[in-house]
């Protein structure tokens, strides 16, 4: 009996460390929100400018704004037919990361992508980070 007892707290403390290893949480959705915004509508001048300036950009990059008028953050991307956005926190050692994800889904070149990113700023964000796939079944 004394053996089980002690390969039972071995056992639990083993699990215990294991259980302590780095961690990424997807946190609570109301710390971010996202909207699909329309090209045609009418924005404040500076969302206005930046906007035309990347759709009339040559390249299929990202482009992303954090706008003063509104704090929030706006993203657009031609050749693109999908987003979403998560939150991510991330605990590594006891360092705590929180991270907004945007995950774009090609799409073909007359497609375009243009979100609202609204957040927490007391819970939200260290850094952006930007996936782009190209299967639906990875989107």
């Amino acid at each position: 009996m004394r053996q089980f007892v002690v390969l039972l707290f071995i056992s639990l403390l083993i699990l215990n460390g294991c259980s302590q290893e780095d961690e990424v949480i997807s946190a609570d959705p109301s710390v971010v929100d996202y909207e699909y915004l329309s090209t045609n509508e009418q924005y404040s001048d500076e969302i206005e400018r930046w906007l035309r300036n990347a759709i009339n950009s040559e390249d299929e990059r990202i482009h992303s704004l954090s706008s003063s008028d509104d704090d929030n953050v706006y993203f657009y991307a031609k050749a693109h037919k999908r987003a979403k956005v998560s939150y991510l926190y991330e605990n590594k050692e006891d360092i705590i990361n929180k991270s907004l994800k945007i995950t774009l889904l090609k799409g073909n070149k007359s497609e375009d992508v243009f979100i609202k990113v609204s957040y927490d700023s007391g819970l939200c964000c260290d850094n952006v980070i930007t996936d782009v796939v190209d299967q639906e079944s990875e989107f």
